[in-house]
């Protein structure tokens, strides 16, 4: 779906801006959410059925690595189709709890709705009652920004637009079960910026670019020369602080990098004591040779002279 100019100042009239917090809390508030106006269930219908399946459904299913789920309940024209997204960062059952409290409060947040989505810091969730996997949706823009300002907003926001086109990216290149990255710099004037870019993982990488350029365009109008801020759209979101944020993932690099620092430790057990070793021994050899040529000279001394 594709947002004209218009759209998006239209969208961007309704966003929404606050100051939100760094923890992982599993039970945490909702930071935003979304009711779509195309279309409301009556109570008792067959979709209200399906989509109190569907949300309970969330309860019983078994955690994965990579935080991202989809479920269908029903058949058309009363289908429910849902995604549930945790940001990449987080463990396995705290995501799982962040998504089953989301399946309680959506409802409430949106009461009657065919279509609606909530999110919150570590987790999203979103159902509807049309095809939405592997579907790039910006139709909702919210923005979050921290009410404080940078010291230096020029040298900040060049070092930070470098950053999130890097971030871009690496993001948008991941494989189907995660499109996530996390990196961090320090601009010239010495001011430390972490930041955070996700699609849901359904998406291609095309689209996912699509959707992180979206939200990297509305950053210098919502959230220019601030500490902190974030933008979030229906498939994407991108985040920023002066403060890290985020848990280092555990990935191949990481682990790479924990078996070099092993086999340093290793290198280093080894080498020190052989090399003590040496040492005592070229020590006790010079000791002796020393000794030894004392011993001589001594001898040479005492010796009596043949000319008494």
């Amino acid at each position: 779906m594709e947002i004209g100019s218009s759209a998006l100042l239209f969208l961007l009239a309704f966003t929404f801006f606050f100051t939100f917090g760094t923890g992982q809390n599993s039970n945490p508030s909702p930071t935003a959410s979304s009711c779509s106006d195309r279309g409301n269930f009556t109570a008792g219908s067959a979709y209200q059925a399906n989509l109190n399946t569907l949300l309970s459904s969330f309860s019983s299913i078994t955690a994965n690595d990579y935080g991202f789920y989809n479920l269908s309940v029903g058949q058309t024209p009363d289908q429910v189709n849902a995604i549930a997204l945790c940001r990449g960062d987080v463990q396995p059952d705290v995501c799982l709890s962040c998504i089953n409290n989301a399946t309680t409060e959506i409802t409430s947040a949106c009461p009657n709705r065919k279509e609606a989505a909530i999110w919150y810091e570590i987790c999203m969730l979103r159902y509807s009652n049309r095809s939405i996997v592997g579907v790039l949706d910006r139709s909702v823009v919210v923005g979050l920004v921290n009410p404080s300002n940078v010291t230096n907003a020029e040298s900040f926001n060049g070092a930070l637009k470098n950053l999130l086109v890097d971030l871009m990216s690496r993001a948008s290149s991941g494989g189907s079960i995660r499109k996530f990255a996390t990196g961090n710099v320090i601009d010239p004037v010495l001011q430390p910026i972490y930041a955070l870019e996700q699609c849901t993982p359904d998406l291609s990488q095309e689209d996912c670019t699509t959707c992180l350029e979206t939200a990297l365009q509305e950053i210098p109008r919502c959230c220019g020369g601030r500490r902190g801020a974030q933008v979030i759209l229906t498939s994407c979101f991108v985040r920023f602080e002066m403060e890290r944020f985020y848990q280092e993932p555990t990935n191949e690099t990481t682990s790479n990098s924990n078996n070099n620092n092993n086999t340093s430790r290793i290198i280093i057990a080894v080498v020190v004591p052989v090399a003590s070793i040496a040492i005592i021994i070229v020590c006790v050899y010079f000791f002796l040779r020393a000794r030894k040529k004392k011993e001589i000279v001594e001898s040479k001394i005492r010796r009596p002279s043949n000319h008494f």
